[in-house]
């Protein structure tokens, strides 16, 4: 239901970035497969979110800044960093699921790298996108690495957190790209 509230909220907004709304189609999609009680829906939703993942880093990239920027630079390095760590960490307990998991991180990744490019000033797009890095880090180590208590609040919460500053964060940046500029 979150991921259809945000939804109405773009479909309410006067402008909006167009990837916003494959990303939370496709999320929405993920979210359904994960709950269905069917064979292979972690599969089939981890598909719907790597559809999900794409369309962020593309709309991301697209509004990416002409320059690459000291702070770009360093939450660059920072993400790839991580990314790394989680990397060795998840994919050496994935199984049969290395190959479909590594392009998802994989796509991730390259989300999560081109919101470091982003042109908008404000740190909600970069915070939001490291929360979905993290509620899906927590869904991979709960999965292949250490089963915790209390996974599915952690993972749901950093989740919709993470939705709502992407898509409050896009629409707030193309308001202020789209308004009309006062000449002084």
């Amino acid at each position: 239901m979150p991921i259809f509230l945000l939804i109405a909220l773009v479909f309410r907004a006067q402008v909006k970035p167009l990837y916003l709304w494959p990303a939370l189609l496709f999320s929405a999609c993920g979210d359904v497969l994960l709950a269905l009680p069917i064979n292979n829906s972690f599969t089939f939703g981890l598909s719907a979110f790597l559809l999900a993942q794409l369309s962020y880093a593309v709309g991301f990239y697209r509004e990416r800044a002409t320059s690459l920027t000291a702070k770009a630079k360093s939450r660059l390095s920072f993400v790839i960093i991580i990314s790394l760590g989680l990397a060795a960490i998840i994919l050496p307990k994935t199984g049969e699921l290395l190959i479909p998991v590594a392009i998802y991180l994989t796509a991730i990744i390259a989300m999560a790298c081109c919101a470091c490019l982003h042109q908008t000033k404000q740190a909600t797009l970069f915070t939001g996108v490291l929360l979905f890095v993290l509620s899906d880090s927590l869904i991979a180590i709960n999965k292949f690495v250490l089963p915790f208590t209390g996974s599915d609040i952690a993972i749901m919460v950093t989740y919709y957190a993470a939705q709502a500053l992407i898509v409050t964060a896009a629409l707030m940046h193309r308001r202020k790209k789209d308004a009309p500029q006062v000449q002084t």
